[in-house]
């Protein structure tokens, strides 16, 4: 029979080459399978770091809004108890409620560009009253400083959400990429350590 496969020109593979064969094809795998991984690996590690990053970036970005947020009604309300010390006992009770009611839209969640024109109208109205009362000009440089102190509150707080949005975004994308990623990571680590045994037991076969 084996010499019927030799005429044939079929060479018989000895055991030890059969084995060598095996662990040859192993090792092929292994450094495909190991390269693969090593690269995605790299990949997912930087995107998870990266989503880590993020996530105490968010929560910095909501505890400076509160911050904001507080600020700017602090600022709102010294200016508040500025006029009512200096300027309402001057007033009627009609001008100074029709003061707090400015103030009140002034203090609402409205966007910094409606601020500054409300605040502009406001400072122009309130300039005249104080005049005509022969009220001291430096309550109005005061009351200007602590608006001014609250609508930079409020262009802070509108970067901080605009950049929440775009981070959110960023964020849904890495997640996005890192579960699409998962599976195939998975799936190399287990075939690198298939192969790993496969070899081990090969070359102790060599023997």
């Amino acid at each position: 029979m084996s010499g019927n496969i030799e005429e044939a020109g079929i060479k018989m593979l000895t055991e030890g080459e059969l084995i060598s064969g095996v662990v040859e094809k192993h090792n092929r795998f292994l450094e495909e399978y190991r390269k693969e991984f090593k690269e995605l690996d790299i990949r997912l590690n930087q995107l998870e770091e990266d989503a880590k990053t993020t996530k105490i970036s968010r929560t910095r970005m909501a505890e400076r809004k509160e911050v904001l947020k507080e600020k700017r009604q602090q600022y709102y309300h010294q200016a508040e108890g500025l006029l009512e010390n200096e300027l309402f006992p001057k007033l009627d009770t009609v001008t100074a409620d029709k003061i707090k009611e400015d103030i009140k839209k002034l203090k609402g969640q409205i966007e910094p560009e409606e601020e500054q024109t409300f605040e502009d109208s406001f400072m122009e109205n309130l300039q005249e009253l104080i005049r005509e009362k022969g009220a001291e000009e430096s309550i109005l440089l005061q009351i200007r400083a602590r608006l001014e102190d609250a609508r930079n509150s409020n262009l802070e707080l509108k970067k901080i959400t605009e950049s929440e949005k775009q981070l959110e975004e960023d964020d849904g994308n890495k997640n996005s990429e890192i579960s699409k990623d998962k599976p195939q990571h998975k799936w190399l680590s287990s075939k690198i350590k298939s192969h790993e045994e496969a070899l081990s037991y090969w070359e102790k076969q060599k023997v």
